[in-house]
């Protein structure tokens, strides 16, 4: 008879058959599980479910039903009043300025602030003005100069509104001759257009208007003050329509 010798287990296979320890029983046998608890459930623990008990009050953690009326207290003794009050009006490296103090008094006053953004922008504008005006207009020699407004006010003021009177009337007079010019060339146009015979009364016609059309159906200059102005009927010219639409 051979000896028999015994094999280490760390020499066999780790999923061999001779571990398997349920040979016997076959594949399709269902295995009973065992619960953590030995416990018996309840027949009814369906039909009541579990319920916490209800509280006397509402009182969730992020709304308590006092608020803190007294600050944080920070170890060591207790500032007097004395301390208190200087502490107020302490000036504290990049802090803002103390109550009491006219910092305190001109950083926080709105009124202050509103002149000085007014003054400024009012000066900007006038600055760009009188810029402009002197870049301009051919009567800025005539200006008076700054200094004057020291020594003599009230000429400077009254010099100053005669040269704005001045440019202003030579604005208008360039004006009228370039309204002139543009009405003479039109005036030109439609003489040189009933001249060749190209003067139609068609979509795109135009002329110079007379001086009937542009006082309008007004009253006559010649009309005596006692007449009844007699109402003048202007005859309706006809429409001309593209296609029956039109």
């Amino acid at each position: 008879m051979p000896p028999t010798t015994s094999i280490p287990r760390f020499l066999l296979p780790q999923r061999s058959a001779m571990w398997r320890t349920r040979l016997s029983i076959p594949a399709s046998t269902s295995l009973t599980i065992r619960n953590a608890s030995n416990q018996k459930k309840n027949s009814n623990s369906k039909s009541k479910p579990f319920v916490l008990e209800k509280p006397s009050k509402f009182t969730p953690p992020s709304h308590p039903a006092r608020l803190r009326k007294q600050g944080p207290r920070y170890p060591g003794p207790q500032l007097s009043d004395e301390e208190i009050a200087r502490q107020t009006t302490k000036k504290y490296p990049n802090m803002m300025p103390p109550e009491g103090s006219f910092m305190h008094w001109f950083m926080n006053n709105k009124t202050i602030h509103m002149w000085i953004t007014l003054g400024t922008l009012f000066t900007l504008a006038g600055t760009v003005w009188i810029t402009n005006f002197k870049r301009n207009s051919p009567f800025a020699d005539m200006l008076p100069s700054w200094t004057q407004l020291f020594i003599h006010p009230i000429a400077f003021v009254r010099t100053f509104m005669e040269v704005l009177k001045l440019d202003s009337e030579r604005s208008t007079a360039e004006t009228m001759e370039r309204r002139k010019r543009k009405v003479e060339d039109v005036q030109k146009r439609a003489a040189y257009r009933k001249a060749h015979g190209m003067e139609t009364d068609d979509f795109g016609g135009w002329t110079a208007k007379s001086d009937g059309q542009l006082l309008g159906p007004g009253m006559p200059i010649g009309d005596v003050e006692g007449e009844q102005p007699t109402e003048q009927v202007r005859p309706k010219k006809p429409l001309k329509k593209w296609l029956g639409i039109w």
